[in-house]
């Protein structure tokens, strides 16, 4: 059970630029990975937002918006239970998108050991909203499907047309997005938050 958990429950430090993009290639945007214990998320700046469509409407006041990835079932409750756990571990699930306003600076609300920065070029940072945009499922209309939740984590769950599975975690959601952005980095050896900052604090040494 300790490892189901781990899984599960898997879905830093501030230390800086850790992508070096090409010298013809200029800077868009930084991105922020955020550590919620054994969760973490992508934090964007609010104002780029015009690229992630599906996202425009939502939160028009804030000035960063984070993204998360997890298990619907055990993601929304607000007393997740082992059994959740279990079931979302040995059979693929259904998922949601956690979208966390923010209305000031990322180092405002998270300790630095909690929040790496990284910078992607313009190409990078387009491939990752398109990532994002991706997995939200739409109705008929076009439009973010709503889940209800007992949750009081703060932020608005979404439908995703993605499934949760034991080797994808949130974590591993995560790893994949950021390989998309362009950073290097093995999304297979992020299923915990702990693995997923680590490979992040190493790729900075071998810069």
């Amino acid at each position: 059970m300790a490892i189901i958990s781990l899984g599960i429950f898997g879905c830093g430090e501030r230390v800086g630029n850790l992508f070096i993009p090409a010298s013809s290639e200029p800077v868009l945007e930084e991105i922020y990975i955020a550590k919620h214990t054994w969760h973490t998320g992508i934090i964007l700046k609010r104002s780029t937002f015009n690229n992630l469509s599906v996202l425009k409407e939502v939160y028009p006041g804030a000035e960063y918006l984070e993204i998360g990835w997890g298990d619907l079932d055990f993601f929304t409750s607000e007393k997740a239970t082992p059994g959740m756990a279990l079931k979302a571990m040995l059979w693929p699930t259904g998922s949601v998108l956690l979208v966390m306003p923010y209305y000031q600076h990322p180092s405002k609300y998270f300790d630095e050991n909690k929040l790496i920065e990284l910078t992607l070029p313009a190409e990078g940072y387009h491939k990752l909203l398109n990532y994002f945009n991706r997995s939200f499922a739409l109705d008929q209309a076009g439009k973010i499907i709503p889940i209800e939740s007992d949750s009081d984590v703060g932020g608005r769950f979404y439908l995703s047309v993605e499934k949760y599975y034991l080797f994808k975690t949130c974590n591993v959601w995560t790893a994949r997005a950021i390989k998309e952005g362009g950073f290097s980095i093995v999304p297979f050896y992020a299923l915990s938050s702990g693995n997923l900052m680590k490979q992040l604090r190493k790729k900075r040494k071998d810069y």
